[in-house]
């Protein structure tokens, strides 16, 4: 098996031995070298961790298979964060996804209509959203209503409300992207979007609906996040936008697009969990796990081929 082949199986999940492999890698290291990682509570802890960032990851995905990125899906998350303890609690769910609607069609129509280049249209938009945040909410704090800690407080069948999270956000982006014409068409819009044109399919319209749902996947990233610490954080979102992209990356998703999978978001997510988990269990520095995340997402980036991604 050539190293190619490694990297990325031919078809357009973009899966390979490298991204199916590196969180088997890391569980096998981190079982031996870091105390209480083989715990159900600790098992608990990752699956509660990476929650949120996978619903941020399988948006992010939606954006890259379609030639885009979202830089502002991390702002999304800290504005939803705010909004719902400061509306009426009845109100907190629809305000907040009112609130990732406007901001996808925003985006969408900016990258689409405009023309503004998807870095620099999403990172205004990021920088305006975090400001917004701030404005609503200075300072952390406010009560998230009882019936969204409600949803991440339960378990069934002896697994907690971050699982069925989970698995709900996977199966439907993977119907999504798997078993519909939208999922289909965004495919060929991200591997060429002038034969994607030419074939009848409307490239804007299904760009800016990729937006839209990136969005709202960082508006149920902030749902989930809020109820479980049972608090907002107007700055809650800072550190997703960088790894959600890490993590679609090192799941095989091209950046180019026309390329990815929900299994390649999921392997990659989770081997950023357990990177993170990991250095917590070991006392690494926050910090450094910063720069850990910023070497991998080069590496995931560098493995990819240059002449799909343009470079």
């Amino acid at each position: 098996m050539t190293l190619q082949q490694m990297i990325r199986f031919p078809g357009r999940s973009g899966l390979g031995l490298v991204a199916l492999g590196i969180p088997v890698v890391m569980f096998v290291c981190l079982s031996f070298t870091a105390p209480n990682f083989a715990t159900v509570q600790n098992y608990t802890n990752v699956n509660a961790q990476i929650a949120a960032l996978l619903l941020v990851a399988l948006g992010q995905m939606i954006v890259a298979i379609s030639g885009g990125i979202d830089l502002s899906v991390g702002s999304v998350l800290s504005v939803t964060s705010a909004i719902i303890v400061s509306v009426d609690p009845a109100l907190a769910v629809p305000a907040a996804l009112m609130a990732g609607l406007c901001i996808g069609l925003v985006n969408g129509i900016g990258v689409t209509i405009f023309a503004v280049h998807p870095l620099i249209m999403t990172l205004a938009t990021m920088t305006f959203v975090q400001g917004l945040a701030l404005l609503i909410l200075p300072v952390p704090g406010g009560d998230v209503p009882d019936y969204l800690e409600a949803m991440v407080r339960f378990s069934f069948l002896g697994l907690p409300a971050a699982f069925y999270w989970c698995v709900l956000a996977a199966a439907s982006a993977w119907l999504l992207i798997s078993r519909t014409r939208f999922g289909l068409r965004i495919f060929a819009v991200g591997a060429n979007d002038n034969n994607a044109a030419r074939n009848g399919v409307n490239v804007t319209l299904h760009r800016i609906a990729c937006y839209v749902l990136c969005s709202f996947g960082g508006v149920f990233a902030g749902l989930f996040l809020s109820a479980r610490v049972a608090s907002a954080e107007p700055t809650m979102g800072v550190q997703f936008a960088l790894e959600s992209v890490t993590a679609i990356a090192m799941g095989g998703v091209i950046l180019a697009g026309g390329i990815g999978s929900v299994p390649g978001v999921i392997a990659g997510t989770i081997a950023l969990g357990l990177m993170t988990n990991g250095m917590n269990l070991i006392g690494v520095s926050p910090f450094i796990r910063a720069a850990a995340t910023g070497v991998l997402l080069l590496t995931a980036v560098s493995l990819q081929p240059r002449k799909t991604i343009g470079a």
